[in-house]
């Protein structure tokens, strides 16, 4: 059965010498991986470059294979401004990476989709470092890998003293619990606040949201420890050179 969507191309690489091969993160479909065969002579059917980042609707067949193949490709942005700029390029590879790794094959996720195409336009206008941390933090909300900001982790109580965050543990740790967990740390009153913020409210609410360097290096600290710890995904360099252009 033929099928229509749209997605945005995550990979892509050469297929001999007229096709090419991509992989795609649909709006209905999830990640898929797709040929495309004669992309480079069928200009007809492809009306799209394909480029990396770039959201195009596709006309597919799917199969039980891992591989289906794509019979057309038209255009919807291309985010043309990533170009541009060295550092948003960067953040947007590092959601489209962090995207490939941890989305299964098949498997739907309309408000990740959605969170990658808000956080690429808000790229436009907004600071690097502002737009990744409000990915990172919303996609592992949205993704299941969600830190628990709410209450402590251990006892399930709301937090009003003192807060400590536990890398391991994945989320808030109270006073009372500290001594249960070897690795928690302190984190400012204002920096809780704003995680809690960032994960619950809508985008693009959440932008509006203004925070001193400080408290984002904190927040970016926390996410990348708790991403190379329970994901085995290292954000360090990439971040650390967004920080740096920022």
């Amino acid at each position: 059965m033929i099928e229509k969507d749209i997605g945005f191309v995550l990979r892509r690489y050469n297929f001999r010498e007229t096709s090419l091969i991509a992989t795609l993160y649909t709006q209905r479909f999830g990640k898929i991986r797709g040929i495309f065969k004669g992309f480079y002579t069928a200009k007809k059917e492809f009306a799209s470059s394909l480029d990396i980042f770039s959201l195009n609707e596709f006309v597919f067949y799917p199969k039980k294979s891992e591989i289906w193949l794509m019979s057309h490709a038209d255009l919807v942005s291309d985010y043309f401004f990533l170009r541009k700029s060295e550092p948003k390029a960067k953040v947007a590879a590092l959601f489209f990476n962090l995207i490939d790794k941890l989305m299964q094959m098949w498997d739907s996720n309309s408000q990740v989709f959605s969170l990658a195409g808000e956080c690429l336009s808000s790229l436009s206008s907004e600071r690097e470092l502002k737009v990744l941390y409000i990915f990172l933090i919303k996609f592992l909300t949205f993704s299941g890998f969600k830190p628990e900001f709410n209450h402590c982790i251990n006892c399930k109580n709301t937090l009003n003293e003192e807060i400590l965050f536990s890398i391991s543990r994945g989320g808030f740790i109270c006073k009372n619990c500290q001594g249960l967990t070897r690795d928690t740390q302190k984190i400012s009153r204002q920096v809780s606040q704003s995680l809690i913020y960032i994960q619950k409210s809508d985008l693009p609410f959440v932008f509006r949201l203004n925070l001193d360097k400080k408290c984002e290096e904190e927040i970016l600290y926390i996410l990348r420890r708790f991403l190379l710890y329970h994901l085995e995904f290292d954000i360090e360099l990439k971040a650390q050179e967004v920080l740096s252009a920022g």
